[in-house]
């Protein structure tokens, strides 16, 4: 339901852009979105300022001392690293000159007298504790010489009674050739007698067959007295 009210519409503010549209200022007069300034018509156009010579090598001398900028902070990296390892290789060097030094404060110390006769009494201690262990190892040797002696005749009896077992040997291998000799005799007369034992044999047959032939003849003739006698008689 619209109520009747006294306050016109034009009154009310509109809702968006559209309420904030100023109509007493011409558009002319408002800047460009696309950034170029705009044109002022109350200022003749050879009054305002143009891109001139002198602004351009002022931009390009600031770009130049950018780039510039830039390549001296690369120079200041680098010498700061250069400045480094200049610091690290002198402390090294002095490092080095101190232990030089201490080489040389120590052998200037071995000069001197105390330090030498310090020195030479150490090497005489050391020399006492080596010829008392030369002793020692000189008496476990001539302890061990009569071992060894006797480990060296029981050698030379090894030695001879090898010798002795190399003729045993040879003899035992003469004997074993002879004994092969005579089985190979052995067996040769074996064979030979086995032949003639064969032949007997075969002689033996014949002489059966012979027997047994003149036997079966004999029974066909007849008895006549004691000159023949019947087959199977005495």
């Amino acid at each position: 339901m619209k109520m009747d009210t006294d306050v016109q519409d034009e009154a009310y503010p509109r809702r968006g852009l559209a309420g904030l549209q100023r109509f007493d200022v011409p558009a002319s007069a408002l800047p460009s979105r696309k950034g170029v300034l705009p044109q002022r018509l109350d200022v003749p156009v050879t009054a305002s300022p143009g891109s001139t010579g002198f602004t351009v090598v002022t931009e390009w001398m600031g770009r130049l001392a950018a780039a510039l900028a830039l390549v001296l902070f690369g120079l200041v990296l680098i010498t700061i690293h250069k400045g480094q390892l200049v610091q690290d290789s002198a402390r090294t060097i002095v490092d080095n000159f101190r232990l030089t030094n201490d080489y040389f404060a120590q052998r200037a110390d071995m000069t001197a007298p105390a330090t030498a006769r310090r020195q030479l009494d150490e090497l005489a201690v050391v020399l006492t504790k080596l010829n008392a262990a030369t002793a020692t190892d000189v008496e476990h040797l001539a302890a061990l010489l009569p071992d060894a002696q006797a480990l060296l005749a029981a050698g030379q009896g090894d030695t001879a009674i090898a010798g002795q077992l190399r003729t045993v040997v040879e003899a035992l291998q003469g004997s074993a050739a002879s004994l092969h000799q005579i089985s190979a005799d052995a067996d040769a007369t074996v064979s030979d007698v086995d032949n003639e034992l064969t032949t007997a044999i075969d002689l033996v047959h014949q002489l059966n067959n012979e027997l047994t032939r003149t036997t079966n003849k004999l029974a066909l003739i007849p008895a006549q007295d004691a000159l023949i006698p019947a087959p199977g008689g005495n």
